[in-house]
C-alpha cells in the first residue's frame, strides 16, 4: 500500500494541542526548579530522607552528594573554555587512554509465522576497547536459536495448544545480553587500569513490571547477577539511557512540598535541570533510585555472598547528548563509596564526545550485533535449506508463500 504524504501531513494539524499539552510547561517547570533551590537551602540529606520515612517510594533519596553542593547541578567547568570538538577529543583521550571499556548489544528474530514451526534468533555481540596506541579491540558475536517452546506460550485452557509469543525474542536477548556482560566482567576483571561496563539501558529494570510474573522474575535476576557479580570483581557497571523522560527527582519534590506541587503535573527531570546547566558535561546530583518495589527485588547470591540493592542503584543526568535532552546513568551504590564516581562518569563524558552525543563503545556494540534487512530472508533460507536436509515437517505457510509469489 502506498504512504499518502498529504494525507497525513494534514492530519497532523489536529494533534497541535494535544501535543503541545504533552509538553511539560515552562511555568510549571519553573516552580519545580524553585523547590529544587529551596529543598537545598532548607534540607540536608538525612532531613530530606527522614521526610519519607513512610514513603517507600519517593522516587529519589539524596546522597552524601546532596551536603557537598548547593546547586542542583554539578558543573563541569573544564569543559567552559572549549571551542570546538577538537577539545572534547582532548579531554577523551587523555581519560581513556590504557582504559578498557567494555559494552555489549544484542538483535532478535522472530518468532517465525512463515514456517509450520515457528523459530526465532538471538544475536550478541560484545566489544571490549582497549584504548592503546595501536588499536587494540577484543570481541565476539553469539547467536542463538530459539527454539519452538522458547518463542510460544500456552494457550492456559490445558488443550495443549501454543501460540507465537511475540515478546518471547526480546525476553531471550535481554537474559543473553546480561549473561554476556557478566562474561565481560569475569574476563576483564584483573585488567589494569579497572575497565568500566557501559550497559545499554538502565540498571532497575522497572519496565519489565508489566510481564508475567515468572518473565518479570527473569529480568530481575538478570540484572541482580550483573550488578552482584560487578560489585564482587569491583569492576563498575553504568547503565546509559539516551534522552530520558524520566521523573524521580521531580516526584521527590513534588512529595516534599506538596502544598506547592500536588496539583501541579509531575514534569521531566531533564526538563527542570536543564535550567541549572550551563557546560558540556554538567551533572545533576547523585541520588537513590526509589522510583517502584522492582529495586527491592534485585538479590543474588554470588560466590557465597549476598547482594542486595534496595537502596544501592544511584542515579544522576549528564549533559552531553547532541540534543537539548540530558542523558540518564544508573549504577552501583559501591562506585560513590570507593570513590569511582567523577572517573566513571569522566569515562562515559568521553565515550559520549568520541562518539558525538552517544557512547562510542555502545554503536561499535550495536553494530557488531545488529541483524541487517536482508538476515530475516537469509535465515528463513537456512531453517528451510535445514529441514530438508533432516528430514523435518517445517513448511512454508500457505498465505505466507501467497504473497511471496505475488511479490516476485
Amino acid at each position: 500500500m502506498p504512504f499518502y504524504p498529504g494525507v497525513v501531513a494534514n492530519d497532523l494539524q489536529n494533534y497541535t494541542e494535544e501535543i503541545k499539552e504533552y509538553t511539560d510547561d515552562e511555568r510549571v517547570v519553573a516552580k519545580y526548579r524553585d523547590a529544587f533551590d529551596d529543598a537545598l537551602a532548607e534540607y540536608d540529606a538525612d532531613r530530606l530522607r527522614e521526610r519519607f520515612d513512610t514513603n517507600a517510594y519517593p522516587g529519589a533519596l539524596p546522597t552524601a552528594d546532596w551536603d557537598e553542593h548547593d546547586r542542583p547541578v554539578d558543573p563541569f567547568d573544564i569543559s567552559a573554555s572549549w571551542e570546538n570538538h577538537e577539545a572534547i577529543n582532548r579531554f577523551a583521550k587523555d581519560v581513556l587512554e590504557g582504559v578498557t571499556t567494555i559494552a555489549a548489544d544484542g538483535s532478535e528474530l522472530g518468532p517465525t509465522t512463515e514456517f509450520t514451526v515457528p523459530l526465532g534468533l538471538v544475536q550478541v555481540a560484545w566489544t571490549a576497547n582497549h584504548h592503546d596506541p595501536d588499536g587494540d579491540y577484543d570481541g565476539d558475536v553469539e547467536p542463538r536459536i530459539l527454539g519452538p517452546e522458547a518463542v510460544t506460550e500456552s494457550s492456559g485452557d490445558g488443550d495443549g495448544v501454543r501460540y507465537p509469543d511475540k515478546q518471547a525474542p526480546s525476553h531471550e536477548r535481554y537474559y543473553d545480553e546480561g549473561a554476556t556482560v557478566v562474561g565481560c566482567i569475569k574476563k576483564f576483571a584483573d585488567y589494569e587500569p579497572t575497565p568500566v561496563i557501559v550497559y545499554d539501558g538502565a540498571l532497575v529494570p522497572s519496565f519489565a513490571d508489566t510481564y508475567a510474573p515468572d518473565v518479570r522474575e527473569n529480568y530481575h535476576e538478570t540484572m541482580a547477577e550483573i550488578l552482584a557479580v560487578s560489585e564482587h570483581h569491583e569492576v563498575p557497571v553504568v547503565g546509559y539511557v539516551a534522552g530520558t523522560k524520566r521523573k524521580n527527582i521531580a516526584k521527590m519534590l513534588q512529595q516534599t512540598y506538596p502544598e506547592l506541587l500536588s496539583d501541579e503535573p509531575t514534569v521531566a527531570d531533564a526538563r527542570i535541570l536543564d535550567g541549572f546547566t550551563e557546560n558540556w558535561g554538567d551533572r545533576s546530583l547523585v541520588f537513590v533510585n526509589r522510583w517502584d518495589s522492582t529495586v527491592d527485588e534485585l538479590e543474588y547470591v554470588y560466590e557465597n555472598t549476598e547482594y542486595g540493592y534496595e537502596e544501592e542503584v544511584l542515579f544522576t543526568y549528564l549533559d552531553v547528548p547532541g540534543g537539548s535532552a540530558m542523558d540518564y546513568l544508573e549504577f552501583p551504590e559501591w562506585v560513590q563509596r570507593d570513590g569511582w564516581t567523577e572517573h566513571v562518569l569522566d569515562v562515559v563524558r568521553a565515550e559520549t564526545g568520541v562518539g558525538r552525543g552517544y557512547p562510542e563503545i555502545l554503536q561499535q556494540a550495536d553494530a557488531n550485533a545488529v541483524l541487517d534487512m536482508g538476515a530475516k530472508e537469509r535465515f528463513l533460507s537456512l531453517v528451510q535449506e535445514f529441514a530438508d536436509q533432516e528430514d523435518l515437517p517445517i513448511e512454508w505457510d500457505a498465505k505466507t508463500l501467497s504473497k511471496e509469489r505475488r511479490r516476485r
